[in-house]
């Protein structure tokens, strides 16, 4: 089975926090967090539609500049995802520059900032030098964003200052029967894609589809489509390590498939991490253990660390798979 959303580090663990998550088939990929992306190539740039940002300390939103830049003459928008500064702190972003020439420009960038009970949204476009336009608020209940492939979640957490949590939900996956095909002498080509969309939105059955020159129904295709349990991929970086914030990440990144997730300080280092807002290796490794994760990736590692450099890892699944 070959999942849907493939997921990675940008940086290595003593570096920027950020993960870049590409969906299979889309020409489209997501952002947690907006560190360093200077390793990433053009193309992937090119891809992001979305940018999932925890809090704007330096190292987890300097990126801005590289992705602006990248994207200033693509056609389709920018959307960043952030706690309630998000809209302030990109707005600071674009007045750092002089916008005298690109009125011809496409881009739009729509920036939703997340609070406990509401989300704000405005709007920053080329065409009008990226002026501030507020738009209407919404109520928030925890979803940030819903498609019909996926939905992503946000969970309001603290790191001194309002921090977000993350979390990307595949609804259900669909895995398609090659034996099935054969059966049906069917060939794998872009009308599987259209089938799979077309199940996701609950398509009726005498949907058709041009396969071959023939036409089949979705009736007809059932059989081909086995439907399985989808993907979670959740990120935590930076949180305090109060218990009411452990609880909250618990319960929110309950059998993920994969969490990222800090591990700035060791055990031995506790009430340092408690000073600094940060969690301890062994907190990480607990907190994926009780929350039934399937693979934890321990990240963000203090540079203290750096001539022991897979102490907090060690340490996290240590914890983890006690």
């Amino acid at each position: 089975m070959k999942p849907t959303f493939h997921h990675r580090l940008v940086n290595n663990f003593f570096e920027d926090p950020c993960v870049y998550v590409r969906v299979l088939r889309e020409k489209r990929a997501f952002l947690f967090d907006l560190g360093d992306i200077s390793r990433l190539s053009p193309s992937d740039i090119q891809k992001i539609s979305d940018v999932f940002v925890t809090h704007t300390h330096i190292d987890h939103f300097i990126g801005f500049d590289i992705l602006l830049r990248a994207l200033l003459r693509r056609e389709s928008p920018l959307r960043i995802f952030g706690p309630a500064n998000i809209i302030g702190c990109v707005e600071g972003k674009l007045k750092g520059y002089t916008w005298n020439l690109i009125k011809e420009y496409p881009l739009k960038i729509e920036v939703f900032g997340i609070e406990e009970t509401l989300v704000r949204h405005s709007g920053f476009y080329a065409e009008n030098r990226f002026d501030r336009i507020d738009h209407d608020e919404r109520p928030f209940d925890g979803l940030v964003l819903k498609e019909p492939l996926f939905e992503i979640r946000a969970e309001c957490l603290t790191h001194q200052i309002p921090c977000l949590g993350f979390s990307l939900k595949e609804d259900f996956h669909i895995n398609i029967d090659k034996a099935a095909l054969g059966r049906l002498e069917l060939p794998v080509g872009p009308w599987l894609t259209k089938f799979k969309k077309a199940i996701r939105e609950n398509a009726p059955e005498d949907m058709e589809f041009a396969i071959s020159g023939k036409k089949r129904s979705m009736k007809e295709l059932k059989e081909i489509a086995a439907i399985t349990k989808g993907q979670k991929v959740s990120y935590i970086s930076d949180s305090s390590m109060d218990e009411s914030n452990i609880k909250k990440i618990i319960a929110f990144v309950k059998n993920s498939d994969t969490l990222y997730c800090e591990a700035y300080f060791l055990e031995e280092d506790r009430e340092r991490a408690m000073e600094r807002h940060h969690l301890t290796a062994k907190t990480a490794g607990m907190i994926a253990r009780e929350a039934g994760v399937t693979n934890l990736v321990a990240m963000h590692f203090s540079p203290k660390y750096r001539e022991c450099p897979d102490a907090p890892k060690k340490e996290a699944l240590m914890e983890y798979n006690r």
